[in-house]
């Protein structure tokens, strides 16, 4: 059994928010390693009173590609629940495509810790996050990593 892309998706077609921000998949590692990649367009309604792209926007986006990143590394949906999640904005944005990847650090039975970053369309570094995440279903998975 893999998480594959499409999975992914199928996945993002059934979740009312991120439809509602017009997530797409760009990437989903398939050897279980949970490096992943989604992007929004960032529009109007996203900016603040100063035109730039409003900071919770990436916070979700680390938290969104963080719940990607916990699915491929145990290659099914465990429903990971955000415990922690730390953001430290880099720099501001306009309007346009903004990138989010991640990678899981440690991957327990319990609890999964991955890292974050957001990048504009010109690949320009603009937050890094760390997220924790509790496993609503208990994975049969190699609790070394």
């Amino acid at each position: 059994m893999s998480w594959t892309k499409q999975d992914e998706i199928e996945w993002t077609k059934k979740n009312p928010f991120r439809t509602f921000l017009g997530v797409e998949i760009e990437h989903v590692s398939s050897d279980g390693s949970g490096d992943c990649e989604i992007s929004i367009m960032a529009d109007d309604h996203l900016v603040q009173a100063y035109g730039m792209i409003h900071g919770g926007i990436y916070c979700t986006l680390i938290d969104t590609v963080l719940g990607t990143a916990v699915r491929s590394v145990y290659q099914h949906d465990t429903g990971p629940l955000t415990i922690d999640l730390n953001v430290s904005f880099l720099r501001p944005t306009g309007k346009g495509r903004i990138f989010a990847t991640a990678s899981i650090i440690k991957a327990g039975r319990q609890v999964v810790v991955g890292r974050a970053d957001v990048f504009d369309s010109q690949r320009r570094h603009l937050a890094t996050g760390r997220g924790s995440f509790a496993l609503r279903d208990n994975p049969q998975h190699d609790a070394s990593r």
